[in-house]
């Protein structure tokens, strides 16, 4: 096993144990810890929940496997080579209390490592099946790429504690084998990473032009961001450790043999994986500080057409201050008024203001005042009309101006809501998403995609 020291192991206990309190601290403000639900997510099934517990169940087992290790080696002490240095005594010198807890630390760390393949393989497999999209918009559960993870993740689960099962005789090298299996499927997994990472730009920016939701276009840039930070620090993470367990199963052990190499690569690899796998985290439990704080999307807050109401329908009886609003209204509204502003029965004169709204630019917003059933009415509209197109020929005004702009504004958005909800070339997990883990097909609002994983 690597002869690294008690202080390598206890730099793995302190921050094993540091992103533990940060899992509970981040889940409990994501959502108060429903998330961990059986029934969690917008669309539960088994794939959510293998998702969510695997990835949670992982940092457990790394910190028993941590602080475990860091107790054993400060126990043990240290010892005088024959060559006269001093270093961390080999595992085949502990005392038996001590020996007889080794194998267990080591069938837990390939559990925890193993469930560490099975998130990071998910998150891979994933962005290449949304990547690899075409016309069909195929389903994830008939991918090949979810093939590739349950084929990936049986083989991570079954092959590394059976590794330590097999090696389980020979102490000094069942770690370094349980180091070379797992690093080199990490290392394999940050690879094909690259290519995603390639990719990525060129997918945000077509889901952009296809009139996805700004939120979503957001969430996406912000994942690539952080996974351009994830995989430089998965190989911080996997090429240390690749290099102990390459060491640890062939040759003399020059490595692992040096207190320093050793040291430095374990300390190494243990930054990078607690790094990588908080910034996993991030991703697959993204928090929204614009949600939290109480705030909606402006796609969210328009109303939508079909809720307009399409008239108005007033009292038949006039109100008495009809006749002073008709005078004040024909003061202000007809060109060839003989009051002049600065009269004396102006209202200017005697510091009155009076506003009226303006005649609605959208052509299905006209609210008749009267229905023309009464010819009184009838009358009475086609004065208010033939006012209206008046002042519609006078120059306009600071807020006629500004109501003009806010009702092309208004427009524009409502066009823009409708190009958005159709979404002629985007997968129904694109239109919808929030996380890797928590899939959503939108079958829900009338698409025709179903969710497979539903158990």
């Amino acid at each position: 096993m690597s002869n690294s020291s008690a202080t390598a192991y206890l730099l793995w206990a302190i921050l094993s144990s540091l992103f533990l309190m940060f899992l509970v601290y981040h889940l409990w403000h994501y959502d108060r810890f429903r998330c961990l639900r059986w029934n969690a997510g917008r669309q539960p099934g088994a794939f959510k929940r293998v998702m969510t517990y695997t990835y949670v169940a992982t940092l457990p087992l790394l910190v028993f496997y941590g602080v475990a290790m860091t107790v054993l080696k400060f126990k043990e002490g240290i010892t005088v080579y024959p060559n006269g240095q001093t270093g961390p005594k080999l595992a085949t010198s502990w005392s038996r209390s001590h020996r007889i807890w080794l194998l267990p630390c080591l069938f837990v760390l390939s559990g925890g490592w193993a469930l560490e393949i099975v998130t990071h393989l998910e998150e891979l497999t994933f962005w290449l099946f949304m990547l690899h999209q075409g016309p069909s918009k195929r389903d994830w559960f008939d991918s090949w790429e979810v093939r590739v993870w349950y084929i990936g993740s049986m083989a991570a689960i079954i092959g590394l504690p059976l590794i330590v099962l097999i090696t389980r005789k020979e102490l000094l090298v069942c770690e370094a084998w349980v180091f070379l299996a797992g690093s080199t499927v990490s290392f394999i997994t940050t690879i094909c990473s690259l290519y995603v990472l390639a990719r990525f730009p060129i997918f945000i920016r077509h889901v952009k032009a296809e009139g996805a939701e700004p939120d979503v276009v957001v969430r996406l840039s912000t994942f690539y961001s952080l996974n351009i930070v994830r995989v430089v620090f998965r190989f911080v993470f996997t090429v240390p450790i690749l290099v102990l367990g390459i060491d640890g199963v062939h040759g003399t052990h020059p490595i692992n043999a040096s207190l320093f190499w050793g040291d430095f690569l374990l300390i190494l690899g243990g930054i990078g994986c607690f790094i990588s796998s908080a910034i996993t985290l991030l991703i697959f439990f993204p928090r929204s500080m614009t949600r939290e704080a109480g705030y909606q999307s402006a796609a969210q807050l328009i109303e939508p057409k079909e809720s307009r109401p399409t008239s108005l329908h007033f009292p038949t009886s006039r109100p008495d201050s009809y006749h002073q609003h008709n005078f004040l209204r024909q003061s202000f509204s007809h060109p060839g008024s003989q009051r002049s502003p600065t009269s004396p029965t102006s209202p200017y004169a005697a510091g009155l203001s009076f506003s009226y709204p303006e005649r609605a630019q959208d052509p299905e917003c006209d609210i008749p005042l009267y229905e023309p059933d009464d010819p009184r009415k009838a009358r009475f509209a086609d004065h208010i009309e033939h006012i209206n197109d008046n002042e519609l020929d006078m120059p306009w005004s600071e807020s006629s101006h500004a109501s003009h702009n806010m009702g092309s504004h208004h427009r524009q958005s409502m066009q823009s809501t409708s190009r958005r909800h159709s979404h002629p070339d985007l997968h129904p997990y694109v239109m919808n998403f929030t996380s890797p883990i928590d899939l959503f097909d939108g079958s829900d609002d009338g698409h025709t995609y179903t969710h497979r994983g539903v158990a």
